[in-house]
């Protein structure tokens, strides 16, 4: 079983389950941050997991992305104007 995008989730459901148990009183302030700062670790560790798995570290990798492909020579037309009177 892997855990491919949902990782996240299951960091933030046990967040979710600590600040209940602080709520209930089962848990103390410190302990709450102890956990919570285990879990920010967590859910960070996972979010650089998932960007690293993005598409767009296969475009910087030399792969092409169909958004930017241009037919004939065709040059990117700007979606917006720059300057003082744009």
């Amino acid at each position: 079983m892997t855990l491919d995008g949902k990782k996240t989730y299951i960091t933030a459901v046990v967040a979710a389950l600590a600040s209940f148990a602080l709520a209930m009183g089962w848990l103390s302030q410190e302990q709450y941050q102890v956990v919570l700062g285990l879990l920010a670790s967590l859910g960070l560790a996972a979010l650089r997991s998932g960007v690293a798995k993005s598409p767009t570290d296969e475009i910087k990798a030399g792969g092409q992305d169909e958004a930017v492909t241009l037919v004939g020579g065709a040059k990117p037309a700007a979606g917006y104007s720059v300057g003082a009177n744009g």
